[in-house]
């Protein structure tokens, strides 16, 4: 059964780690379309030569691949990727069967490696469309690039010419009273559709005045949601993508006004913290509303899984407990960290302004954090 982003679980793999901090855990990310097999086979001669002088982690490393190997042989019909979290020593196995296009992606750390996830979650964020004029409307909740749900709601409502013995003016009583009842019909429907969807924004498009008229008639939360209205071909093939691109153009205008807001928050010395240190010091202690991350970035540095201690740089052995640690990304581990407290991950395209605050940054929750 294909699963869809939004309903891996996140948090719960974030929680997954290896409790003597092993690198034991295979995280696959594999596209369908491309020569994935031999990508798996380089890969692991890689990652057994790494490990070649523990031969507990090179069976793990074996084992574990062979179960995923069994998961992606089940391929369905209109499957385009899959992603896969597994290791046999720890008795763990995710498997998950996607319909989006994902890179190819073979890592082995000390649990899932969950940064793509989150970004795929970051970019494809479900958005409601509706098209109408005054007697037809279509409406669609949209995922990424497929339509999950749609809906044609059609109505006989009086032409523009007005009918033999009727007045003028009594002819476009009746027709706008039809056309009003019409576009409440469309806009009960609608907000329903989409408060079950979770859908948090709308595009309303389509030709004439019909799309403006329905605005009024839309409960203010649902209001609220509208990022655009737009003329739009009421069979026009594009409607969809069209709507995508006015979307993703939004998400990252309100991006950017995070980025100016953190910086307002940065001068005021208010609820904002950046730099690698302080964002790991609060993000690990669940102080962080919301985290932002320059797509992209990658710190070298080491955990301790058994204190979840992380840090830039090299340590061989946990200063806290003596433990041996392992090489990791910071900011996969921040990540995890920001999923395991419910914080909300926003990734931007090489912001500037963020870069110079070393790429990361974020807004706390309301109480202010004091760095120790």
């Amino acid at each position: 059964m294909i699963t869809e982003i939004k309903d891996i679980d996140v948090k719960l793999l974030s929680e997954v780690y290896d409790r003597e901090n092993r690198d034991a855990f295979i995280s696959l990310y594999i596209n369908f379309d491309s020569n994935y097999k031999d990508f798996i086979r380089k890969r692991l001669d890689a990652c057994k030569l790494v490990l070649r002088n523990d031969k507990d982690l090179v069976e793990n490393l074996e084992k574990s691949i062979e179960k995923a190997y069994r998961f992606l042989k089940t391929r369905e019909n209109n499957q385009k990727g899959a992603i896969v979290f597994v290791s046999d020593i720890n008795s763990f196995f995710r498997g998950y069967k996607v319909d989006l296009n994902i890179g190819n992606l073979f890592v082995v750390d000390t649990s899932p490696y969950l940064k793509p996830v989150v970004e795929l979650l970051d970019d494809y964020e479900d958005f409601g469309l509706v098209i109408l004029d005054n007697h037809r409307a279509k409406i669609y909740v949209v995922s990424g690039d497929r339509v999950k749900k749609s809906k044609k709601i059609s109505e006989d409502v009086l032409n523009r010419h007005k009918k033999g013995g009727w007045s003028q003016a009594r002819f476009q009583r009746i027709r706008k009273g039809e056309i009003k009842h019409f576009l409440k019909d469309v806009s009960s429907y609608v907000s329903k559709l989409f408060s079950e969807s979770n859908i948090s924004k709308i595009i309303i498009g389509g030709p004439g005045n019909a799309k403006s008229w329905f605005v009024e008639y839309l409960p203010k939360d649902v209001e609220n949601k509208v990022v655009d209205v737009v003329d739009m071909d009421f069979d026009g093939k594009d409607a969809v993508s069209d709507a995508e691109y006015l979307v993703m153009e939004r998400d990252e205008e309100e991006k950017l006004q995070e980025v100016d807001r953190l910086k307002g928050e940065i001068l005021r010395d208010g609820l904002a913290v950046y730099g690698l240190k302080d964002v790991i010091d609060a993000v690990r202690n669940g102080k962080v509303e919301l985290l932002l991350v320059n797509r992209g970035l990658r710190v070298k540095g080491w955990i301790c899984e058994k204190c979840q201690v992380v840090e830039p740089g090299f340590k061989e052995k946990c200063p806290y407990c003596g433990s041996m640690t392992s090489e990791v990304d910071v900011i996969e581990e921040i990540v995890e960290f920001a999923e395991r407290t419910d914080a909300k991950i926003e990734f931007l395209d090489d912001n500037n302004t963020l870069k110079e605050l070393g790429g990361i940054g974020g807004f706390l929750r309301s109480f202010k954090y004091t760095r120790i």
